[in-house]
């Protein structure tokens, strides 16, 4: 946390003054808003020149070609060790909160083989859906019980779509 690299006896006005408008990387690297503004909308569009924009960086008034001074800003921002990293931090969180987890997956075959979850029309799960759940969640267990019994568990992705 930043206010414990912050002296205890700092008086209080020279920390409000010091952290206020900073931001912490997951490393411990501090960015300015602007940085943390532009780290959060490049992850939003993907368009460094867009998001050099909208997180209030200024370009010469005199340059013809302001898209140009703005994609050399975000360039120059992305070639920062610090600022790449903290980008690929936040895609990754993004991405594991996104993406369900083993034992998310065994839950929700488990509700639908008991008939637990309706569909959108507030039905119940037709036999044949509760039968196939059932189905996936013994060919799991096995695998399981075989990855006991000979070794170590093989890695499985799960990609799960929506019909």
């Amino acid at each position: 946390m930043i206010s414990s690299q912050m002296p205890e006896d700092a008086v209080p006005s020279v920390k409000k003054h010091i952290l206020e408008g900073t931001c912490v990387t997951q490393d411990g690297t501090r960015l300015t808003p602007k940085e943390d503004k532009f780290i959060s909308l490049y992850i939003q569009y993907s368009d460094p020149i867009k998001a050099a924009r909208e997180a209030g960086y200024m370009v010469r008034p005199d340059r013809k070609n302001k898209d140009l001074a703005y994609a050399h800003k975000g360039k120059s921002l992305l070639a920062k060790d610090y600022i790449r990293n903290e980008i690929a931090a936040r895609m990754d969180m993004i991405r594991d909160e996104q993406i369900a987890d083993a034992k998310e997956v065994l839950v929700y075959l488990t509700k639908v083989m008991r008939g637990e979850i309706k569909d959108q029309f507030d039905i119940d799960a037709s036999l044949s859906e509760r039968t196939a759940a059932a189905k996936e969640l013994n060919r799991r267990f096995k695998e399981l019980e075989d990855a006991k019994e000979h070794g170590p568990a093989k890695e499985v992705h799960l990609v799960l779509r929506r019909e």
